[in-house]
C-alpha cells in the first residue's frame, strides 16, 4: 500500500505522508562573515545536477523555549529546504516538561522540547528522524512523541511500541530513489524505563558495556534489521547514538539514593577531550554495519564532533555533533556539522559536509565556511581525529567520498 503527497512517495510501517512545507517564513539579516546568509542557500560544489537526489544527515535536533521555535533555522532555513530529504536525531521528546529536576532525574535540569518543536522540524524540512536516544525517557511518553510526529507527518526510526517497532526503519522516497533509516542508542540511563522489551514500548538499543565490544545478540539484531531493509530501499542509513561512557542501569534505584544537585540544574557543562575520541565499539558497530550493506553510518550525541572514516568506500562519521541545541547546560558546545549525501542512478556519489556552530546570542544554527576562522579550526579537528582518511575542500564544503 502506498500514499502519495504531490507525486512523491513515503513508505514505512506506519504509512505516513510527510507534507509539503509552508515557505512562509521570516528571515533575519545580519549575518557575520564566513556564515551562510540568512535567505540564501548554502553554495554546495559538484554532483549536483539534473538527476541528482540530495539528502542531508544532521546531529542532534533539540528546540524549546522559544516565543518562535522556527527562527532556530533562520539562518540555514533555505539550505535545509533544498535538500529533497533532511533526517537527524531527535533530541527529546514532544510532551510537555515536569519541570528540570523531573523529566529525568539522572539528568540534572534535563526537559522535555514539547510538542512545540514540531514548528521547528516543520520549518526546517526535517521529514524523518531518529528518536532512539538517552533522553527518550518514560514508556508513555515515549508514545506520545511518537504520536506527535505521525499527527505532523514525520518519519521516524528507533523506537515504538515494542521491540518489533523499535527496530523498524523508516523509509522515505523522494524523485524515485527509496532512502531507509535504522537508529540505535548505545546511551540510557534507566533501562527499563526506556529500553523496548517484546511488549513494552522503548527505543531500540546496541548495548557495549566496556566501549569495546558490543552486546552480540543487539550486533546481530542490527544486522539482520539491515538485510532486511536492503533489498527495500536504494539508500540505507544507519545512526547511532553515542556511549560516551556511560551505562545504562536495568532499574532506577530508590529515590533516597539519587542525590538532588540543584546547582547543576542551569549550571553550563563543558566537554573534555575524551568526547570528541571514538570509542573503540564504535568502528566495530560501523564496520558491521556497512559490511552488512549500509551505505552511509553516523553518530550523534556526544554533542562534539568525532572523527570520520571511508571504509570498503563507504563514509563513517563517528559524530556530527550538535545541530540545533536549546538545552541551556549545553551552550558552551556549539560545533558540529551538516553531511551532505548525493545519489546519482540510486546509489551514493558523493559525501561531504560542512561545519557549523550557533549563534552566541540567538543559539541559532550557522554553517561556516570550512577554509575560513572557525570553520577552518573545527575542520583541522576533524583531521586530527580522522587518522589517513583524506578529506578536501571543494569551494564551500569537505569532501569525503567521490566517485567518478
Amino acid at each position: 500500500m502506498e500514499r502519495t503527497a504531490r507525486g512523491r512517495r513515503m513508505y514505512n510501517v506506519r504509512m505516513r505522508t510527510v507534507p509539503r512545507l509552508s515557505k512562509a517564513l521570516i528571515a533575519a539579516g545580519g549575518a557575520m562573515a564566513c556564515w551562510a546568509a540568512a535567505d540564501g542557500p548554502w553554495r554546495w560544489s559538484g554532483s549536483n545536477g539534473a538527476g541528482a537526489v540530495t539528502l542531508l544527515l544532521v546531529g542532534d535536533i533539540n528546540v524549546q523555549q522559544r516565543a518562535e521555535p522556527a527562527a532556530v533555522f533562520v539562518h540555514v532555513r533555505e539550505t535545509l529546504q533544498r535538500a529533497d530529504l533532511v533526517y537527524g536525531n531527535l533530541e527529546g521528546l514532544l510532551v510537555k516538561s515536569e519541570g528540570p529536576d523531573q523529566d529525568i532525574p539522572d539528568k540534572s535540569g534535563w526537559q522535555h522540547v514539547g510538542p512545540e518543536e514540531i514548528q521547528a522540524l516543520q520549518a526546517g524540512h526535517i521529514q524523518a528522524v531518529g528518536v532512539a536516544n538517552n533522553v527518550a525517557y518514560g514508556r508513555e511518553n515515549i508514545l506520545r512523541s511518537l504520536a506527535v510526529l505521525d499527527a505532523h507527518g514525520i518519519a521516524h526510526t528507533g523506537g515504538g511500541a515494542n521491540l518489533e517497532e523499535a527496530h523498524q526503519p523508516a523509509i522515505v522516497e523522494r524523485h524515485g530513489v527509496r532512502f531507509g533509516f535504522l537508529q540505535y542508542t548505545a546511551k540510557w540511563y534507566v533501562e527499563d524505563h526506556q529500553i523496548a522489551t517484546a511488549t513494552a514500548p522503548g527505543v531500540a538499543r546496541l548495548k557495549s558495556q566496556d566501549g569495546v565490544t558490543i552486546d552480540p545478540s543487539d550486533l546481530s539484531r542490527m544486522r539482520e534489521d539491515i538485510r532486511r531493509l536492503r533489498p527495500l530501499v536504494d539508500v540505507v542509513v544507519v545512526s547511532s547514538h553515542n556511549r560516551d561512557g556511560l551505562t545504562g542501569r536495568e532499574s532506577a534505584p530508590a529515590a533516597d539514593d539519587r542525590p538532588a544537585r540543584p546547582q547543576d540544574l542551569f549550571a553550563p557543562i563543558t566537554l573534555g577531550p575524551r568526547f570528541s575520541q571514538a570509542e573503540p565499539y564504535e568502528k566495530v558497530l560501523a564496520h558491521a554495519a556497512i559490511d552488512a550493506g549500509a551505505d552511509v553510518v553516523y553518530g550523534h550525541g556526544s554533542h562534539v564532533l568525532q572523527g570520520v572514516e571511508v571504509y570498503l568506500g563507504k563514509p563513517i562519521l563517528y559524530s556530527v555533533g550538535n545541530f540545533a541545541m536549546d538545552w541551556i547546560r549545553m551552550r558552551p558546545n556549539k560545533e558540529g556539522m551538516a553531511v551532505r549525501v548525493v545519489v546519482r542512478g540510486k546509489s551514493v556519489q558523493r559525501v561531504s559536509f560542512v561545519p557549523l556552530t550557533r549563534d552566541a546570542e540567538t543559539q541559532n544554527v550557522v554553517m561556516l565556511d570550512p577554509s575560513a576562522g572557525e570553520g577552518a579550526r573545527l575542520l583541522d579537528k576533524v583531521k586530527s581525529l580522522s587518522g589517513d582518511t583524506p578529506l578536501h575542500v571543494d569551494g564551500q564544503e569537505v569532501v569525503l567520498v567521490e566517485k567518478k
